[in-house]
This record gives structure tokens, C-alpha cells and sequence, in this order.
């Protein structure tokens, strides 16, 4: 008669040492657009309830690693989440402020309101240098409907090559089957989170998560399951810069 092997049960010093991995750290958390900007859109579905909720996810998940987290507005939104709960509707985060308590404006993003959100991490910097990371989360449309996926941004003016942190989000997202088929833009001509003059974190990215215009990329993306694993993946791409010494 054949026997299955038992699994063995992480030790509690196992388990202390993974919720440490990012003890020290300090991720600064950019939700995209909210307030009177909903972002992009598509069938009633809006980018900045998706990024909240998206932010809030990846608060709980750096958390649980021991990360101090820090998000670049205020609204009820970004709540704590907790998986594996019953999740209420994705909400439009209307009551979006700036940390100075600027509401958010409607249409295009404007430049002193990115600025206001990169100080949060220029504070961080600081304070806390050099264990500081800086993600500005997106959702993106495309004028091609089959398009699907998502990328690292990063800003050349502040050097020729992408940082470590988005090379290593790159490279996970591949291997997770999130890239889909775009490539990624090294020119963000207007996103003044990454403005170096604005933003000195060294490891900082702006990442486009998913394209709305697709319908079966819209539908996944308001699933628990895609959010809680693909906020593991960017967790994971900070374990990997914090275990290289890079953050």
C-alpha cells in the first residue's frame, strides 16, 4: 500500500524569518489618480478604484513581511484588507486628499499634484535612506483592444537604464505571464511621481498593471485571486532588491 508523505509545517523561526524579509524597508505606496479623477475607464470600471484597492492590497502583503508602509494620499479607500474575507465593491476613492489635504482634481493629472505625492517619498528618503521604495500603481488603456499586460516605467532622466527594481518587476512579470504583449515605455513624459528632481528614491517605478480596454483582461483584474497574487509578485521583486542590497 502506498503512503503519502506528510507535508512538513514551516517552523515559527521559518515563519518569523519570511514575515522579516522587509523589516526596515519603507514602501511608499502611489495609488493612481482618485479624488475628482477617476482614471481610466472602460463598462463602468475605473482605474482609480482598481489602483486603491490594488495599494491596499500590497500595503497588507509588504506588511505581513515586515515593510513600513506609507501611502502617498488619504481616503477610506486604502483601508485594511485582509485575504480570503468577503471584499465590499470596488469603490471610486472620491475622497482622495493629498497627505497635505489638497483634493484631488479632475481630468488630467496635474504636475504640483504629482510633485505634492512624490514629496512623500523624498521625505521617506530623508528619513529612512537607503531602505526606502517607491511604487506608483496604474492601469492603462490601449487604441488596440487585443493588447494585454503590464510593465515597469521608469524615468531616464535620471540615468540611461532602468533601476534594479524595475529590471526585477520586468523579469517576474515575464515569468508570471503578466507582461502580455506590450513592452515597456522608458519615457514617462508627464508622470512627476518619478521626476528625480522631485523623487531622489533610487529604486522608484510607475507600474501599469493591466489594460482595461481588453475585456477579459477587465474582467480578471476585478478578481481577489489576480490582485493578492500579483501583489505578492511585486513583493516579491522587493524581497529580491532587499536581499541584493539594493534597497
Amino acid at each position: 500500500m502506498q503512503t503519502t508523505k506528510k507535508r512538513k509545517k514551516p517552523s515559527p523561526k521559518a515563519s518569523n524569518r519570511a514575515r522579516r524579509t522587509l523589516r526596515g524597508v519603507v514602501v511608499v505606496i502611489d495609488p493612481g489618480h482618485g479624488g475628482a479623477d477617476p482614471g481610466a475607464g472602460r463598462d463602468g470600471i475605473w482605474e482609480s478604484a482598481l489602483s486603491y484597492r490594488m495599494a491596499a492590497t500590497l500595503a497588507a502583503v509588504v506588511r505581513g513581511l515586515g515593510a513600513e508602509v506609507r501611502f502617498t494620499v488619504r481616503s477610506a479607500a486604502l483601508r485594511r484588507v485582509t485575504e480570503g474575507h468577503r471584499e465590499p465593491p470596488l469603490p471610486l476613492p472620491r475622497d482622495a486628499k493629498s497627505i497635505d489635504g489638497h483634493p484631488m482634481r479632475a481630468g488630467r493629472e496635474d504636475p504640483e499634484e504629482l510633485y505634492r505625492r512624490a514629496e512623500v517619498a523624498a521625505k521617506a528618503w530623508r528619513q529612512e535612506r537607503p531602505h526606502v521604495v517607491f511604487l506608483a500603481l496604474h492601469f492603462d488603456v490601449d487604441a488596440n483592444p487585443a493588447a494585454t499586460g503590464g510593465f515597469p516605467i521608469y524615468d531616464t532622466r535620471a540615468g540611461a537604464q532602468p533601476n534594479r527594481l524595475v529590471v526585477v518587476i520586468s523579469e517576474r512579470f515575464r515569468k508570471a505571464g503578466l507582461a502580455g504583449t506590450r513592452g515597456g515605455q522608458p519615457h514617462p513624459r508627464e508622470l512627476g511621481v518619478l521626476n528625480p528632481e522631485r523623487n531622489p528614491v533610487p529604486q522608484k517605478t510607475l507600474v501599469e498593471l493591466a489594460v482595461l480596454t481588453n475585456a477579459s483582461e477587465r474582467r480578471r483584474v476585478q478578481t481577489a485571486a489576480w490582485r493578492w497574487r500579483t501583489a505578492r509578485i511585486l513583493a516579491a521583486s522587493l524581497v529580491q532588491c532587499h536581499k541584493e542590497k539594493r534597497i
